[in-house]
């Protein structure tokens, strides 16, 4: 959680008291989100859990910090030149700092406090000989070299805080019977029995869609209050200009996904285990290569098996399947998800608004599933996505 400055509230919720400040609903709705058919919503039921916390405004704001570089990548070819262009991380640069180009072997160091990614430097330093640096060349950033009288110089250096904002969003879906027909025996049961069915039949279509909505939602806000539509933005928006958004090219082989893995270990190196939300078509990809490599019986009765975790470079990888990811496209899709940087945040959790109208008010009784909703993804960088894993 180092790399952003965010609070997240890591308790399971569900208590307390409904919409209309009296606990006549039942104070447990929210549990479902869940409870009911966890594994047709695998995101929703995990983050559900994990990383809730109130919103309090239309707008949900959080502030990022990425961490400081160690290395920067040069962006303009230089020889012996006092001149070179860093687009990204030269802010953490100080007066002094050396730079080691492996590839050139030799050395840089700073001879100014950067302002822009023109960074002014002199070749040749820690007694090496300057060559040829090229585009691309990857420069580690040691520390400042100090003199020994060195008392009052102080090199400070930080990366700008980054603003990230999402937009929450109003949820109502709702089922309608008539009063007579709420009172008639049915197929279903009893009376009042088909009235349940139709509720647990909305839920379910309100997880699954909340659930697409986590991930293709497009942040959006059209209309003036408080005729005011809002759109929460999902994590394909995020992720798909990111830093860590791969196109596997419609066939995805071992190599690849380890690349894959390692473009996201290599950015963050402190990273230990992530999660992996994939189609169920990904996970048959990963269970292929572990297939080919295992010997049968003949014995055996059952043939097959699932794979569920995989290693690489001291990353764990923990395999998801997310059932809605099923059609010629999403069924190529895997997410890289650091759990820590992801929270949802509610204004109003969801709850079931039992007969909205009332009797005498209408002879349709309403029911109405409720929330407010939006969802804060911290440090893009600590998150992957990919499309076209396909076979």
């Amino acid at each position: 959680m180092a790399d952003y400055d965010l609070t997240v509230s890591m308790v399971a919720t569900g208590g307390g008291e409904n919409l209309f400040g009296t606990n006549e609903l039942p104070v447990d709705m929210h549990r479902k989100l869940w409870s009911v058919y966890p594994g047709t919503t695998p995101f929703l039921s995990k983050f559900s859990q994990l990383s809730e916390d109130t919103a309090r405004n239309y707008r949900i704001d959080w502030m990022e910090e990425a961490p400081i570089p160690t290395k920067v990548v040069l962006g303009n070819a230089a020889s012996t030149g006092t001149s070179l262009t860093i687009p990204n991380g030269y802010g953490s640069l100080v007066i002094d700092s050396v730079l080691y180009n492996p590839r050139a072997g030799d050395y840089a160091s700073v001879d100014a406090l950067p302002t822009t990614s023109t960074v002014t430097v002199t070749r040749s330093a820690l007694d090496s000989t300057a060559v040829a640096w090229v585009v691309g060349d990857i420069l580690w950033v040691l520390p400042p070299r100090s003199t020994e009288n060195e008392s009052d110089t102080y090199r400070t250096s930080s990366t700008v805080l980054q603003n990230g904002y999402n937009l929450i969003e109003l949820i109502r879906m709702g089922t309608a019977i008539t009063r007579v027909a709420d009172k008639m025996d049915t197929y279903f049961g009893g009376q009042g029995v088909k009235r349940t069915q139709m509720q647990n039949q909305k839920l379910n279509e309100v997880k699954q869609k909340m659930e697409q909505l986590f991930w293709v939602g497009g942040r959006s806000t059209t209309g003036t209050a408080p005729a005011t539509q809002r759109s929460m933005g999902g994590l394909v928006g995020y992720l798909k200009s990111g830093t860590l958004y791969k196109d596997i090219g419609g066939f995805m082989t071992e190599s690849g996904f380890r690349s894959f893995l390692g473009d996201h270990k290599d950015q963050n190196p402190d990273a230990s285990k992530v999660d992996c939300y994939c189609a169920g078509n990904v996970i048959d990809i990963v269970n292929a290569w572990g297939l080919n490599k295992v010997q049968t019986s003949s014995e055996s009765t059952i043939y097959g098996f699932d794979i569920y975790q995989y290693k690489s470079r001291g990353l764990s990888v923990n395999l998801i399947p997310v059932p809605l990811f099923n059609d010629p496209v999403t069924k190529g899709w895997l997410f890289l998800l650091d759990a820590e940087r992801i929270a949802l945040k509610y204004m109003d959790k969801l709850a079931l608004l039992r007969d909205c109208r009332g009797i005498g008010e209408s002879e349709y009784i309403y029911d109405l599933y409720r929330t407010v909703v939006s969802m804060m993804v911290a440090n893009e960088s600590r998150h992957a996505m990919a499309i076209n894993a396909l076979v």
